[in-house]
């Protein structure tokens, strides 16, 4: 028998939709129904099967998860045989919007550090999904002579239980995973490949190249201990803003299998019994030329 023939047409059957606490052995036997013999091989059987929008995401935590399973049962003819039940687990996500305003809208934080330090940080999107990159566009402006030695880009995630009526709460601590790292005195590093830099304006980038850090090439800076390039007189006209762009790659589902469980990343949730957010965190390292005060992290 050709597979064409095997498979079966979802037209020729009557289906029928139960919830729960119904089974699917309260219609007609199969005595009654009548039985088919089915060859040895694949049969295929499209089908669609909506959700209550409620309905909580897969979670899987320390403390607590979500899982569902698709179960199908064929049902034997004859007396002495065993209907044949399967479980397959399906993972359930729960995707944004399109045209959602989270995924555009972006987030702008320009503080000064101690009159020493004024920097502007913007972050393309409010939301991102597991596997892309975070657009980070900085500027920093010095104010005085200080060092910045190294930027680092980190996500925290912090998960919280409810219990009994959410009378009962507990709180993971907080999980800082570092994501991204740009030193003065070296090339930046990723924890997830994909991660890339541009340095669009300053640095200490010399004259000639500064096209090639534009486009995303190594390149070495002027000044190896500062990310803002030299800040005495006369350094030929370095001294002015920095401007830096980072594409942090956040780790995919691959990524996640691979490691230990402690360095996974769970995607956001708000189920009323868990619940998982995300923060990004920028840490500056700055120090004082003049005061040599010890480094300070600027979040």
């Amino acid at each position: 028998m050709s597979r064409e023939e095997k498979r079966l047409s979802l037209r020729a059957n009557q289906s029928r939709s139960f919830g729960k606490g119904d089974s699917s052995s309260n219609g007609p036997s199969v005595a009654q129904k009548g039985y088919r013999t089915f060859a040895p091989g694949d049969y295929m059987y499209n089908f669609e099967l909506p959700l209550d929008s409620h309905l909580p995401e897969t979670i899987d935590v320390d403390l607590g998860s979500v899982k569902y399973e698709l179960e199908a049962t064929i049902e034997r003819a004859g007396a002495f045989k065993a209907n044949l039940v399967g479980a397959k687990e399906v993972v359930l996500i729960r995707a944004p919007a399109e045209g959602s305003l989270e995924q555009v809208e972006p987030i702008a934080i320009s503080r000064n550090w101690e009159d020493q330090l004024h920097y502007d940080i913007d972050i393309s999107g409010k939301s991102f999904p597991l596997g892309a990159q975070v657009p980070i566009a900085f500027k920093l402006t010095p104010l005085a002579k200080v060092q910045c030695h190294r930027i680092k880009v980190m996500v925290t995630e912090n998960i919280e239980y409810w219990a009994n009526n959410r009378r009962v709460h507990r709180m993971e601590p907080v999980r800082k995973i570092q994501l991204f790292e740009k030193r003065a005195d070296g090339p930046p590093t990723s924890t997830f490949p994909g991660s890339t830099m541009r340095v669009m304006s300053g640095g200490g980038i010399p004259y000639d190249q500064r096209a090639e850090a534009a486009r995303g090439e190594s390149v070495m800076p002027l000044d190896p201990s500062n990310l803002l390039g030299p800040l005495n007189d006369g350094d030929n006209g370095a001294i002015g803003p920095t401007e830096m762009e980072f594409n942090v790659q956040l780790p995919t589902c691959k990524d996640m299998r691979d490691r230990d469980r402690t360095q996974r990343i769970h995607f956001d949730t708000t189920y009323q019994n868990i619940q998982v957010h995300h923060w990004i965190k920028v840490s500056f390292s700055c120090l004082r030329q003049t005061m040599c005060a010890p480094s300070t992290n600027i979040t």
